[in-house]
């Protein structure tokens, strides 16, 4: 696509000028020039800076006048600054020479620069009007702006408008395949089986209504997250795809869950963070509380206390400061001083708090606030749903809820998924293991350190230290012995996890080694090679005994089967092979996932059913599942979509009854999805830090769980989440959509329509 040549110019040398412009127009030349089409209430300034940024071509007329003009000098600026093609042409140089010129330099930047120029106005035009849905790339643009980041790099208002447009186009995605497989199967069927065209093509009719249906119900969650509840509560009697597309989006969208009213416009929160009250200074210097856990008290009480101090402009924590600047779309995180992260955000950021542990920044913003994960960057959450433009947020002290005002409403979220049973942020948690029994697991944490903890408290048990960095770490199924990598320094060591006695695995020259596995019986050792081979070791002699023979290009990822000592393996270009026990070192090819993903790690569960994840993982149709049929066959199936930012997951795991599974991402989201059917599925975004590795343990006391499900992350935290198969249908999840809005109109941010929903019985969401 060509734009647009911008012409600098000396009003003085506008006789010569207007000659050229002529000549360009002959040739079809797009151009703009500052006299054209300005109108007076815009700024001169901001309007040139837009037409310099959307050109292909610069182009000076180069003059005395020229170089004299202060206004010329401005245009020339900007054009350094957007890093445009320059064309000088000296005034009073022969026109037709001189617009053949500029029509070949003009041609030419255009088809090396005119993709960059693109993004630039596009990403900026999305972002100043409020990064609405309606601005983003289609796919086969957004794949041509994608494929610039090895030429150039890009602002944050790109990087923001790329990630936005690829987010759009795998929800429109996710609903085109599946209601697009649903249309195949009607017709199909319709061929298939005895009736008329006429039957068909009614049958084709009603699934085109579902589809134009889905599409706008997609629109109405968008724009009002509690119609969207409306529509998800009235969804839960078919497990249809296009109704779990529905129940998705709409429980998506996190809602206040508590609010109470002031008698008195609010100025700000009283304290720093709340414990057992939540107080706030009105605006004529009186102060209000409520209890933190009244949640059925919808109104405050007048305090006694002076007018509190006014913020800084600055929020602090320890090491960490977030700055943000009054209509900017970003906030600035700042570590002991030094700039650490700029985060770009969805709209204009009003304030900023900082969570108690500092792995959070709670951004008040034109669309809702933003969650912000410091550790990353990145915005993983859009808290909606306040009844007015929030001015003011505050945490509690444990870190677990959101604070807000708005207008003269105190409106509050609920921040957590699952339990926190160890919290360490000074350190990088790498794997959770078994323990010998079933109340204690261990923790492995990159700067050398294996923790014995209670699953139920938290508790440290047992502390062992370990020399070096720990990069990969396993233990056997009884929690007897563990193998601990370190990648760096190409040793891996034996941990008796009893006496503490730590022993060193020889192994050859040739293998960095990485996540090793240990057979079920905890007697044999498989030790993956980076891109190389497996290789066999005697778990109690701590020799290589053996080695697995992988064709190229290596193996990545190794998994022993549920029942007996099969392998499984994963290898970086997607492929999955088989080795069965007995078959000696015979490999069987089972499958390449699509789209060839690097395979990090591979969860089984019972059947065998198998899960391949690493880089590529979240991309529609790249991460896919399997389940057996018998023979030692397998049927594969896609995961149409997922809601990650990130598209490198590196755990994952099965529940106990092999009905539900789910994926950890590298942005610390964790997707839990149903084994049969795929969908619906939830999407935990409240987990601070990558997520490194998970643990399934049975026995669990949550209503509808079959277990419990472990996550450590790269940021300390080791997080339970129950495990609740039940809960992943369309019914279960127009339960909870209902509650929600039960919830919501119990605190007066919802009114039911004359005519709502019919009750039903209530469930255990299994966040």
């Amino acid at each position: 696509m060509l734009h647009h040549v911008f012409i600098s110019y000396s009003r003085r040398d506008q006789a010569w000028v207007d000659l050229l412009l002529q000549e360009l127009a002959g040739r079809e030349v797009k151009y703009w020039i500052d006299r054209q089409g300005i109108p007076f209430s815009v700024p001169w300034r901001d309007e040139v800076e837009d037409a310099v940024q959307a050109c292909d071509l610069f182009l000076v007329c180069d003059s005395d006048h020229w170089r004299a003009s202060a206004p010329c000098a401005t245009e020339a600026a900007y054009a350094l600054r957007f890093d445009k093609t320059r064309l000088e042409v000296p005034v009073g140089q022969d026109l037709t020479a001189a617009a053949e010129q500029v029509r070949r330099m003009w041609q030419h930047s255009g088809r090396l620069h005119g993709t960059a120029t693109e993004l630039s106005v596009r990403a900026r035009d999305w972002d100043r009007d409020g990064r609405k849905g309606k601005g983003l790339a289609p796919r086969r643009l957004r794949r041509r702006f994608e494929a610039l980041r090895g030429e150039r790099q890009l602002s944050p208002i790109e990087w923001a408008f790329i990630g936005a447009s690829r987010r759009r186009t795998r929800r429109q995605a996710a609903v085109s395949v599946a209601l697009t497989f649903l249309l195949l199967v009607a017709y199909v069927s319709g061929r298939v089986a005895p009736g008329t065209e006429k039957e068909v093509n009614a049958r084709l009719a009603r699934q085109a209504e579902v589809y134009l249906s889905t599409r706008g119900a997609l629109a109405v969650i968008e724009d009002d997250p509690y119609k969207g509840l409306e529509l998800a509560a009235t969804r839960g009697d078919k497990e249809s795809v296009a109704y779990a597309v529905i129940q998705e989006e709409a429980l998506a969208v996190d809602l206040p869950d508590d609010a109470f009213t002031l008698p008195e416009p609010a100025l700000r929160f009283t304290d720093a963070t709340v414990s057992s009250k939540v107080r706030v200074t009105a605006r004529d210097g009186s102060r209000w509380a409520r209890g933190a856990d009244d949640h059925s008290e919808r109104s405050a009480r007048r305090v006694s206390g002076g007018p509190a101090p006014a913020p800084d402009g600055a929020e602090t924590g320890g090491s960490l400061e977030v700055r943000l600047h009054a209509g900017k779309a970003q906030v600035q995180v700042l570590r002991r001083g030094e700039l650490w992260r700029t985060v770009v955000l969805g709209s204009a950021a009003r304030t900023a708090r900082l969570s108690p542990d500092a792995r959070w920044a709670a951004v008040a913003t034109d669309a809702g606030v933003a969650l912000v994960d410091l550790a990353r960057g990145t915005v993983r959450d859009l808290l909606r749903g306040a009844p007015a433009a929030v001015t003011d947020l505050v945490w509690t002290r444990r870190g677990d809820r959101i604070w807000a005002l708005a207008g003269r409403r105190v409106v509050s979220w609920r921040f957590a998924d699952g339990t926190v049973v160890l919290d360490r942020p000074e350190e990088w948690f790498q794997d959770v293991l078994p323990a010998q029994d079933a109340a204690h697991l261990w923790v492995a944490s990159r700067e050398g350190r294996l923790r014995m903890v209670r699953r139920d408290s938290g508790t440290v048990v047992r502390t062992l230290g370990v020399e070096g960095t720990v990069n990969y770490a396993a233990a056997d199924r009884g929690g007897r012995n563990a193998a601990v990598v370190d990648t760096d320094a190409a040793r891996v060591r034996i941990v008796d996890l009893t006496t503490g006695t730590t022993r060193p695995l020889a192994i050859p020259g040739d293998c960095t080694p990485v996540r090793p596995v240990f057979s079920r019986t905890g007697d044999t050792l498989y030790l993956p090679c980076l891109y190389g081979d497996v290789l066999v070791a005697d778990a109690r002699s701590r020799r290589v005994t053996g080695r697995i023979h992988v064709p190229e290009p290596g193996v990545r990822a190794v998994a022993v089967a549920p029942s007996g000592d099969g392998l499984f393996l994963g290898t970086p270009k997607g492929d999955v092979y088989s080795l069965a026990p007995g078959s000696g070192k015979s490999l069987t090819w089972l499958h390449r996932v699509g789209c060839g993903p690097d395979i990090e790690a591979i969860a089984t569960g019972p059947g065998p059913q198998l899960l391949p994840v690493g880089e590529g993982t979240g991309l529609s149709g790249c991460t896919q599942v399997t389940r057996p049929r018998g023979h030692g066959t397998f049927e594969w199936g896609s995961i149409i979509d997922s809601r990650p930012d990130s598209q490198l997951a590196l755990a994952a795991a099965y529940d106990p009854t092999g009905e539900a599974f789910a994926i950890g991402y590298s942005d610390g989201s964790v997707v839990l999805r149903p084994s049969e059917n795929i969908d619906p599925h939830q999407v935990l975004t409240h987990i601070a830090g990558g997520v490194r590795s998970m643990l399934t343990l049975p026995t669990a006391e949550a209503e509808g769980s079959t277990g419990d499900l472990y996550v450590a992350t790269r940021s300390g935290l080791l997080v339970r989440l129950p495990w609740c198969p039940s809960c992943l249908s369309n019914r279960a999840m127009a339960r909870v959509a209902e509650q929600r809005l039960r919830r919501a109109a119990s605190i007066g941010l919802y009114d039911p329509p004359a005519t709502s929903p019919a009750p039903t019985s209530t469930t255990r969401n299994s966040t």
